[in-house]
């Protein structure tokens, strides 16, 4: 179910080699408010962050808001406590899905690329990659304890994935509005926010299935 995770990062591995089942992702474990069984200090969960796609262009689009700025900060400062918020939610009600070409405002210009960065796994030398980008945001988010809100879809109660954009990608992928997933962090006197897509997804989409409508673009291309 697609939706918001609301918990503290405590640290994270990567996971880079390609297997049958599955892409490179940097598994990041985070707790919340949800007490373990018994009482024994808090559940961890884990979040699956790819970087990497199984396509032939396998790069990734990256877009860092430093300073992040926008609505949905003050929906998800009124979440009651930390844990996993199903979107649409009945209790919360003006709690909605990111959509990256439709949320007004969150990635500005993005059927122009947005200015984002079209990003290899892994290549030698500084700052050049998913890995360089990701490594610093991650470190500093666990030293600080931030608060870190998880959009994505929610797997066996236990952690979230699909933090990525989620339209614009071929009919056997799930394609849908609203529900793009992300990394938006939050610190004692600024916001954050990563936004991941794959440079195989196309843009425009379709407003109810979240297809690539026809004539559509790369985000290989856009950037």
């Amino acid at each position: 179910h697609y939706g918001v995770w609301a918990g503290t990062p405590i640290g994270y591995r990567k996971e880079l080699r390609n297997t049958a089942t599955a892409t490179p992702h940097i598994q990041l474990f985070f707790i919340d408010d949800t007490v373990a069984a018994g009482g024994a200090g808090f559940r961890h969960f884990t979040a699956a962050i790819n970087v990497k796609s199984k396509d032939p262009e396998s790069r990734l689009v990256f877009w860092y808001y430093e300073n992040f700025q926008h609505s949905i900060i003050s929906d998800l400062e009124s979440l009651p406590q930390q844990g996993f918020y199903p979107i649409p939610n009945n209790q919360i009600s003006s709690l909605e899905g990111l959509d990256f070409v439709r949320t007004d405002g969150l990635i500005p210009n993005i059927l122009g690329g947005g200015g984002g960065q079209l990003l290899e796994l892994n290549l030698p030398g500084p700052d050049n990659d998913i890995l360089d980008k990701l490594n610093p945001i991650l470190n500093r988010a666990i030293e600080d304890r931030a608060n870190v809100y998880l959009f994505g879809s929610q797997f066996n109660f236990s952690g979230i994935h699909e933090v990525h954009m989620n339209q614009g990608s071929l009919p056997n992928f799930e394609n849908g509005v609203h529900q793009d997933g992300a990394i938006i962090v939050q610190y004692g006197d600024h916001w954050e926010a990563v936004f991941l897509a794959f440079g195989s997804q196309r843009l425009p989409t379709d407003d109810i299935t979240g297809l690539p409508q026809e004539g559509s673009t790369s985000l290989a291309v856009l950037l």
